[in-house]
């Protein structure tokens, strides 16, 4: 019977494995022979190998250290032909190309990230989740590798928000000045007296709203409309145009208790959310992206979201190497 995975799933799944296997400095010389041979069989092998080999690169990059092994130096070390040699250094050296595009998964590309957060007044890297009060009594939870300014004047308090997630509690009793928060987006500014809402940036220029006590006032920096979202709504919006107000979900306010709490979201989504906390890429078989996930999980520890994962779904999840993961159906 045919296989009912996608192909391409198929074979970035194949890749991990070969890559796994000639890491290990034990390959013998006809594992070696084997792996050329479908690398050398099919166009697609060479791709998902590349693809393999660059998030490889990525993540060695971000640990301090070289990829084991790479598919670099299994070529220099056995004698091959030229034009394979040639395929795969290609792949090698254009990694930092491959880095910055979509199809990689990652939130943001490492280097403009890394210069943002540096340079911010409050920052997170990936996997950090952090809690910062301030001057007025107000409290600012940022959440992976997040960056937010701040611009204090006798009359306004501001905060921009330069990337990822920030979840407010706005203190208004002791302080009289008029609160907001800037993103790239829009202009957000607390109505009531105390508030408590999560500013996030999303894919495709826009952003989320969520609030959870008090009223926002919303306003969009190319458009002339105004809404204000209350307590218990959401909504999703860019630079000129906002969505329809939705009820608000729990995850935008329970990952600052380390928590992510899912109400009926897909696995492909959930497992996006899942991959903000830590470096590498998860391949999801597109065939079960569909799943509906519901639940608590911990933020930060993807071995046991695996896991719970692994056991509430028909699903099977290969760990061969720290930053590939596989998850396809059982």
């Amino acid at each position: 019977m045919a296989s009912s995975k996608p192909s391409h799933f198929i074979h970035l799944e194949t890749a991990s494995e070969w890559f796994a296997v000639l890491s290990d400095e034990s390959a013998s010389a006809a594992e070696r022979e084997a792996w050329r041979q479908w690398l050398e069989a099919d166009a697609e092998h060479r791709k998902a190998w590349q693809q393999v080999e660059s998030v490889g690169a990525m993540f060695s990059a971000f640990q301090g250290q070289n990829v084991h092994r790479s598919a670099a130096h299994v070529l220099s070390s056995s004698q091959t032909r030229e034009v394979s040699r040639r395929q795969l250094m290609k792949g090698v050296m254009g990694m930092a190309g491959i880095a910055s595009l979509g199809w990689l998964g990652w939130q943001q590309t490492p280097l403009p990230s890394m210069v943002t957060a540096w340079s911010a007044d409050f920052h997170t890297m990936t996997g950090e989740v952090s809690q910062f009060e301030l001057d007025d009594g107000s409290k600012v939870w940022l959440n992976t590798n997040s960056a937010m300014n701040r611009t204090y004047t006798s009359t306004l308090r501001q905060l921009s928000l330069l990337e990822g997630e920030a979840f407010l509690a706005v203190n208004g009793e002791s302080d009289s000045r008029l609160f907001s928060i800037a993103c790239e987006q829009a202009i957000l500014t607390s109505t009531g007296l105390n508030s408590r809402f999560c500013v996030r940036h999303l894919a495709n220029q826009q952003a989320i709203l969520a609030v959870y006590e008090g009223a926002i006032s919303l306003a969009p920096l190319a458009s002339h409309q105004v809404i204000e979202v209350r307590a218990g709504e959401q909504v999703v919006f860019n630079d000129t145009l906002v969505d329809k107000i939705t009820s608000v979900s729990a995850i935008h306010e329970s990952w600052t208790r380390g928590l992510l709490v899912v109400d009926d979201m897909t696995l492909s989504d959930f497992v996006a959310e899942v991959g903000r906390y830590r470096h590498g890429y998860i391949n999801l078989d597109p065939s079960i992206a569909s799943l509906r996930v519901i639940g608590t999980y911990p933020a930060q520890d993807a071995s046991l979201v695996f896991d719970m994962l692994e056991n509430a779904f028909p699903i099977r999840i290969k760990r061969l190497l720290p930053w590939w993961t596989s998850i396809s159906a059982a």
